[in-house]
């Protein structure tokens, strides 16, 4: 399963680390606004050179509530060992990029222009 779309990163920080094979490794736990009362967590991975230029670029940026447009490959759920059971969306990053967020004024110049 794939998903593509914007994304929002959550209070969790990141995490760096190395993959098995030495590879630049970076987690992240996104989150999905799907409306008002529902949200749906993605804990995305992403490993290589891509990635470590990514974290190289915008560590600083990953706040919560940073945007993320997102491309994802091999989501699948995973049930925590939570009680009551929550379950997360996994995901491997094909790319991600950091949107910065809009002024005031820049919101209302796009609305305007709607």
């Amino acid at each position: 399963m794939q998903h593509t779309g914007t994304l929002f990163m959550s209070k969790a920080r990141a995490e760096v680390s190395k993959a098995e094979d030495g590879a630049f490794q970076l987690t992240l736990q996104l989150i999905d606004s799907l409306g008002t009362h529902m949200k749906q967590v993605y804990r995305v991975r992403w490993e290589g050179p891509e990635a470590q230029a990514f974290w190289k670029a915008h560590a600083n940026d990953m706040q919560p509530g940073a945007i993320v447009d997102a491309r994802l490959t091999r989501v699948y759920q995973h049930t925590g060992a939570t009680h009551p059971p929550r379950p997360e969306l996994r995901a491997t990053a094909v790319s991600l990029q950091y949107m910065p967020k809009r002024t005031p004024a820049e919101r209302a110049a796009a609305e305007t222009h709607a």
